[in-house]
């Protein structure tokens, strides 16, 4: 059974993609592997010689005490400096993360990939993020657009949803230095004299490494995830409210490749569908590893569909909501052993057209089917949509 409160992924133009997705990362036909030539004019400084003992233990046990999975932004990091282990295509997705590790040095990827600031931005969303905080506001040019396909989702299912947050995570956070001593404290444990000194050191780097923008690098925050604290410690996520959560790195990717306009509500239909599984625990199942995973993601990627295309859900074409995914089903995802197996890019396009299907039978009849009843349809489409179909 996968934990319900782990977060999910999503990249590209529509739904949660794997951790397992990126291919070796490739900037006009050179991997970035090694960058010997960076541009960065200052390096950031080794976290082996800064970080406290235990540091990357500790850091280990917050991560799976949260369930959360690897950023796409980590996984890129391991597969830069581990090029070998990997074999999958590369992609347009693959090289604009490349582009932002090119600029960096050892140094600044080891910062990136062990002195803990990806997971500082992201519980700092999770535990202190709020719809009504103006530091955690939807990006102007994105916030419309969102909370209308927001609002929309949450009349359409019939879950409770009333409680949902949805708002951002900003890598800036990374430079104010009570914020990330706070996150240090309440969410790694360490106190006050420990959390303010690494506290000065991650903030110093953020601001003053030239590659790190400040925390702007979309590095920081390349995710969009659905979480909910159900099931964990409630002292510890005491006050943390169900959420929705966009980082600022996902919606430059968005821009990046152009792919403003249904991508962003594609990806909250599919987080949305999370949500819809948290309340009416569908992660619980016979299956167990790679294919609960899969079950659970393509399952999002069906609900999502049949919201976006659905009469009286988005109503959305359903031909360029579907050219749109497979746009970005293209990337891949290898990771078939992988307890974050999301599906095959065919398996994912298969699930989406089955909900898209699924929308078009329903809206005939004048109603949307309940949740429960989408899920158990799938659940008897699911062998075909993960049937073998390699030619």
């Amino acid at each position: 059974m996968i934990n319900p409160a782990r977060w999910s992924l999503a990249l590209g133009a529509t739904f949660a993609l794997s951790v397992g997705m990126l291919a070796p990362a490739l900037v006009a036909g050179d991997a970035v592997a090694a960058p010997a030539a960076a541009t960065s004019v200052v390096s950031a400084p080794s976290v082996s010689t800064s970080a406290p003992s235990g540091w990357n233990a500790r850091a280990a046990a917050v991560v799976r005490k949260l369930g959360l999975d690897r950023s796409p932004a980590r996984v890129a990091l391991e597969r830069a400096l581990h090029p070998g282990d990997y074999d999958c295509a590369p992609t347009e997705l693959d090289r604009y993360i490349a582009s932002l590790l090119k600029p960096m040095t050892p140094d600044d990827m080891d910062f990136l990939l062990t002195g803990g600031a990806m997971d500082i931005v992201t519980a700092d969303a999770i535990f202190f993020g709020s719809d009504t905080d103006p530091r955690y506001a939807l990006p102007a040019g994105y916030r419309t657009k969102l909370t209308h396909t927001f609002r929309d989702a949450k009349r359409f299912w019939d879950v409770k949803s009333s409680d949902i947050e949805l708002h951002a995570m900003h890598g800036s956070m990374l430079t104010d230095r009570p914020r990330v001593e706070r996150v240090l404290m309440r969410v790694f444990g360490f106190d006050r004299e420990w959390a303010a000194e690494y506290a000065e050191f991650v903030t110093r780097v953020v601001a003053t490494t030239p590659v790190f923008r400040h925390g702007n690098n979309p590095l920081f925050t390349l995710n969009a995830f659905a979480f909910t604290p159900e099931g964990k410690d409630p002292k510890l996520f005491a006050g943390v409210q169900d959420k929705l959560i966009f980082g600022d790195g996902m919606l430059d990717a968005f821009s990046a490749l152009g792919m403003t306009d249904v991508a962003p509500r594609a990806v909250l239909a599919h987080e949305f569908g999370h949500h819809v599984q948290f309340e009416d625990n569908l992660f619980d199942s016979p299956l167990t590893g790679a294919e609960a995973t899969r079950r659970t993601e393509l399952m999002a990627d069906a609900m999502g569909t049949y919201f976006l295309t659905h009469s009286r859900g988005l109503s959305l074409n359903t031909r360029r909501v579907l050219e749109a995914e497979k746009s970005f089903y293209e990337v891949g995802d290898c990771a078939f052993d992988d307890p974050n197996h999301h599906g095959t890019p065919h398996q994912r396009l298969r699930a989406s057209t089955w909900g898209a299907r699924l929308a078009m039978s329903a809206q005939k009849q004048g109603h949307i089917l309940p949740s429960l009843r989408v899920a158990r349809l799938f659940d008897n489409a699911l062998p075909a949509i993960v049937a073998p179909d390699a030619s």
